[in-house]
C-alpha cells in the first residue's frame, strides 16, 4: 500500500510572507538567527501533524488525502496563531521562539485560540441573523449565514446551495472578515431603520461601499432617504465638488455629522476610526467619479422599482 505521506502535497501549504510564522522565518534566516533548514524542520513538523490528524479521523484502515491535508492546514494555522500570541506580535521575539524549536507548544496555544474564535463566530453570527439590519448588506449576510453553522471542533461548516462539499472556516482569515462584517453591521444600527428598509426593498446588489456613498450624499444634502434622485445626484455634484475635489465645506459638514453619529452609536474607538477611514476612502472614490457625473456610482432603485414609482 502506498505510504499516505507520499500523497500529502506540502507545496499546497506554502509558509509565505502573508503569515506571521512566514515573516518570522524570513527574518530569522536572513539575519542568521535561525538555521538555513528551519523551514524544512517546520514542514517536517506539519507533515507529522497531518499524519496524526489522518490517523485519528480515519473511518477505516486507509487514511484519506483530504484528512491529511486538513491536518496540515489546521496545524499551520494554529502554529501561526500561537506564535503570534506568544510573541505578542513582535517578530524578533517570534524568531527567538522558533529558534527554541517548540513548534508543538505554539500549535497547542494557537489551537485554543482558533477553537474559541470559531465558537464565537458561530454564536455571534446566529445572533446577528436575528437582527433586522443583517440582510441589508448582501455579501456580509451571505458570509454571516455561513459562519453561523461553523462547527468549532472540526473547523468545517456545511455547504450551502452554491457549494458541493463542507468548507473550512479559517480562524485567522475568516475571523478577520467576521470582525469586519460585525463592525459594518453594527454601524448600520446608527442609521434609521426606515431608510435602510427603503433601500433594501428597492435595490439589488447592496454593498457596504455603495451604502457609504449614498450616505455621504444624504449627509451632504440633509436628506432623510438613502435613495437619491437624479436631480439630487446632480445637485451633489454641483454643490460639493470642484475640479475633481470635494469642497472643504462639504467635507467638513459630512465628517461633523458622521462623528456625531459615531460618538452616539459606536462604542469602540478603534471601530469609529476604521469607519471614518472607510468614509475617507469613499470620498476619494467620489472625487474621481465626479468628473464623469457619478455614473454607476450610487445604489439606485432597480428599473422595475423605478417604473412602479
Amino acid at each position: 500500500m502506498q505510504n499516505p505521506l507520499a500523497r500529502l502535497d506540502l507545496s499546497r501549504f506554502r509558509i509565505d510572507s502573508e503569515s506571521f510564522v512566514g515573516q518570522a522565518l524570513e527574518l530569522g534566516t536572513r539575519f542568521e538567527k535561525l538555521p538555513p533548514n528551519a523551514g524544512d524542520a517546520l514542514l517536517g513538523f506539519l507533515r507529522v501533524r497531518g499524519l496524526h490528524y489522518g490517523k485519528r479521523n480515519r473511518s477505516g484502515i486507509a487514511m484519506r488525502r483530504e484528512d491529511l491535508e486538513h491536518g496540515v492546514r489546521q496545524a499551520l494555522i494554529s502554529l501561526d496563531l500561537g506564535l503570534e500570541a506568544r510573541a505578542e506580535g513582535d517578530l524578533n521575539r517570534a524568531v527567538e521562539i522558533l529558534a527554541q524549536g517548540d513548534f508543538e507548544g505554539c500549535r497547542k496555544r494557537g489551537y485554543e485560540i482558533a477553537f474559541f474564535r470559531l465558537q464565537e463566530m458561530a454564536r455571534e453570527c446566529r445572533l446577528l441573523l436575528l437582527r433586522p439590519e443583517a440582510t441589508v448588506l448582501q455579501p456580509e449576510y451571505r458570509d454571516v449565514s455561513r459562519w453561523a453553522k461553523t462547527v468549532a471542533e472540526t473547523w468545517y461548516r456545511p455547504p450551502d446551495d452554491e457549494e458541493d462539499a463542507p468548507q473550512l472556516v479559517d480562524p485567522k482569515r475568516d475571523y478577520a472578515a467576521y470582525t469586519t462584517a460585525l463592525r459594518r453591521l453594527a454601524f448600520l444600527r446608527s442609521i434609521p431603520q426606515s431608510a435602510l428598509a427603503e433601500l433594501e426593498s428597492a435595490v439589488e446588489g447592496r454593498t457596504y461601499d455603495g451604502l457609504l456613498r449614498n450616505l455621504i450624499l444624504a449627509l451632504a444634502l440633509d436628506l432623510e432617504s438613502l435613495l437619491p434622485s437624479a436631480a439630487q445626484i446632480e445637485a451633489f455634484c454641483q454643490r460639493c465638488f470642484d475640479a475633481g475635489a470635494m469642497k472643504a465645506g462639504g467635507r467638513s459638514k459630512i465628517f461633523e455629522l458622521l462623528d456625531q453619529q459615531l460618538e452616539a452609536s459606536v462604542e469602540d474607538a478603534a471601530d469609529r476610526t476604521t469607519i471614518r477611514r472607510d468614509f475617507e476612502a469613499e470620498i476619494e472614490f467620489l472625487e474621481e467619479a465626479s468628473t464623469r457625473s457619478f455614473k454607476g456610482v450610487f445604489l439606485l432603485p432597480n428599473r422595475s422599482e423605478r417604473r412602479e414609482r
